[in-house]
């Protein structure tokens, strides 16, 4: 409609009869707002920007025919489908959008809400992909959420969690390009706990960054102080089973289910040198039996392979004494798809509920524990 003013135009959702009312009561106004679909209904949404939700697999490093980078990730709703979907650089590159490190140091399940994504046709099959207004968030606030978690435990029950153990040795002789976005499942003893100076590391609790010390504060790159941080496990560990032995990381996820705790609970109280001091219920779990997950970390190389543990038997389940390796050191599914090139406590002391680190040294460690280097 246009207005009495040449060149001008009203808007047309208001007029002179317009009345705006504030509203006293917010609270039944949601936090967050999403338009999910299901999987069935993808061929119907094309060139269109719907929401998916799912509980996280896996994120997968590829290349585009141009050789720019991307990721992949791997989705899996209700149903036990999965959802790939293509991460462009606009939205990896943004850290308000996208936050690879809170996504893998998340407890699993994990559960994922991406935004805006878009559908299209290419090369005669459709591709979900970021767009511009794309954010990926999570464990959203929600009911969805609750309601995708109470259904994975139900299906997870009948699926076991761990596979068959692959022997240590097997894993060590595998070259770099065979171990490229793989899984295995070993069963192994972890022996000693090795940490090269603190045995966590404090985060930003809103973007999962390395913080720095600041006084009595903490400070983030990104959202300035930090008053109450996130301590994660940074451990290294020896483990070994009948074949062999190696050095892996271990993931913040497997500390918390091995240790049953997290970092912030073993902290201990009024110890100037508490982040030095490995306490007695992780140096507990030495010696104890397990099955995990093992997979190279991302910055692998063919020349310098290192794996990380990203998920553990937790304390509930059967454990047995050490296993002594030879003097010598002596499988996963991949999730198809048509993208291009893709290299896929007793005696405790009395600990802190709050935390108020008396420690004042920077720490400059990166947003992630440091990768252990294979054992030769």
């Amino acid at each position: 409609m246009k207005s009495s003013t040449p060149g001008r135009f009203r808007h047309p959702w208001f007029g002179g009869v317009t009345c705006i009312t504030s509203i006293p009561d917010t609270v039944t106004i949601p936090t967050h707002w999403f338009n999910f679909i299901p999987k069935s209904q993808i061929p119907a949404y094309i060139n269109q920007y719907p929401d998916f939700l799912g509980v996280f697999v896996k994120l997968v490093a590829c290349i585009k025919k141009n050789d720019e980078p991307y990721l992949l990730l791997i989705l899996r709703n209700e149903f036990g489908e999965d959802i790939a979907i293509s991460l462009w650089k606009e939205c990896t590159d943004a850290p308000s959008k996208f936050n690879r490190n809170a996504i893998q140091n998340a407890p699993a399940p994990t559960v994922i809400a991406v935004t805006n994504v878009r559908i299209m046709e290419y090369g005669g099959s459709l591709r979900l992909g970021t767009s511009s207004a794309t954010h990926i968030y999570v464990n959203p606030p929600i009911k969805e959420t609750d309601t995708l978690l109470d259904s994975y435990k139900i299906n997870a029950a009948s699926i076991p969690l761990f596979g068959l153990p692959v022997p240590l040795t097997e894993i060590n002789e595998k070259k770099h390009s065979d171990l490229l976005e793989k899984t295995f499942t070993a069963e192994a003893s972890i022996i000693e706990y090795v940490f090269s100076d603190y045995w966590y590391q404090v985060f930003c609790p809103q973007c999962k960054i390395s913080t720095l010390k600041q006084g009595k504060d903490w400070f983030c790159p990104s959202h300035g102080t930090i008053t109450s941080p996130t301590p994660m496990y940074k451990l290294m560990a020896t483990i070994t089973d009948p074949t062999s032995s190696m050095t892996v990381t271990l993931s913040d996820n497997a500390g918390q289910k091995i240790f049953g705790t997290t970092a912030d609970k073993l902290i201990l109280e009024g110890d100037p040198n508490h982040r030095k001091k490995l306490p007695n219920i992780i140096k507990e779990t030495e010696g104890i039996t397990k099955k995990m997950k093992l997979r190279i970390t991302y910055t692998s190389t063919e020349r310098n392979i290192r794996f990380i543990i990203t998920d553990i038997e937790d304390n509930s389940s059967q454990s047995s004494s050490i296993t002594t390796p030879p003097s010598e050191n002596t499988s996963s599914s991949n999730v198809p798809h048509k993208t291009p090139t893709c290299s896929s406590a007793q005696n405790q002391p009395k600990v802190k509920r709050a935390l108020n680190f008396e420690n004042t040294g920077i720490d400059k460690s990166d947003a992630g524990p440091k990768r252990a280097r294979r054992s030769q």
